[in-house]
């Protein structure tokens, strides 16, 4: 197995393209706009801080939200929500290949349409061209994002001809 280096301006490259996919959506927000301010210098020392192993995330801050239901947000500073980007692009092409073809979430190409598709292709297949009646199960970890409980909300649809 070769091992992969990496020098340091190419580091700062990618620590780029990671810092514009981190500020996507996020331009009027205060903590973006700070950062951007001396965006040079915050790279570059986030570049050295990675590239010599003395990186640290900072503390996170938690907060809770209720629309469309509530959830506990544990929200990183915009610099960690940088690295976060930066390992989701260097570990991407190592793992999307392994999941299956019904895995949606994240992965490019297949949005809220290709699984409403795939869904479809699978009612079809199942019912014998909506000859026969089957199921669907719907399942969702009760309160996931608040704690993880074995309690399940399971729904039942039936899929007619």
């Amino acid at each position: 197995m070769q091992a992969y280096t990496l020098d340091r301006q190419q580091l700062y490259k990618d620590l780029h393209k990671a810092y514009l996919a981190a500020r996507r959506h996020k331009r009027n927000k205060r903590y973006q706009q700070q950062f951007e301010v001396d965006m040079y210098w915050q790279l570059k020392n986030l570049c050295d801080e990675l590239y010599e192993r003395r990186y640290k995330p900072r503390p996170t801050t938690c907060f809770t939200i209720s629309d469309p239901k509530k959830r506990e947000i544990v929200a990183a500073e915009f610099r960690d929500r940088i690295v976060h980007h930066l390992y989701y692009n260097y570990t991407y092409p190592l793992f999307v290949r392994t999941f299956i073809q019904d895995s949606y979430s994240c992965i490019n190409g297949r949005g809220t349409l290709y699984g409403i598709r795939r869904l479809e292709m699978h009612i079809r297949k199942e019912s014998l061209n909506y000859t026969r009646r089957c199921y669907v199960l719907k399942m969702d970890i009760k309160g996931y994002f608040m704690s993880i409980s074995i309690l399940c909300t399971i729904r039942w649809r039936v899929a007619d001809a």
